[in-house]
């Protein structure tokens, strides 16, 4: 990725983390069929890894389920379901410091295998 692409990518998830914080409506697209979502559970709101059918890897799903429940501590607070399309859906409820939402995010790519989406990561 060049520097640009980086320094826009960086620029991506701060505008994301600033979203979710304010509780406006987020939306970010990190390629084609994965996307961060806003995404509330009853009265808690949250943020969701949404991962289309078409854009799941074979296993994938089993394979975040397996890590989810071997690595409880690691990813405790993340949530795993299929939407009404199939959809893989990784949730995890906001944090009340959110100076840690950064960390959940990358966790969350983490858990489904994505780690080279993570901008966070130092290259």
């Amino acid at each position: 990725m060049s520097v640009k692409g980086l320094a826009d990518g960086h620029l991506k998830r701060q505008i994301l983390l600033d979203d979710l914080v304010s509780g406006r409506t987020a939306h970010q697209q990190l390629c084609a069929g994965i996307t961060w979502r806003s995404c509330d559970a009853g009265a808690r709101k949250g943020v969701a890894l949404h991962i289309e059918n078409m854009a799941l890897q074979s296993g994938q799903l089993e394979r975040v389920l397996e890590r989810r429940f071997e690595q409880a501590l690691a990813f405790d607070g993340c949530y795993i379901y299929l939407d009404k399309q199939g959809a893989l859906v990784i949730w995890h409820a906001l944090p009340a410091q959110p100076q840690v939402l950064d960390t959940i995010l990358s966790r969350m790519l983490s858990l489904a295998n994505l780690h080279a989406l993570d901008l966070s990561v130092t290259r």
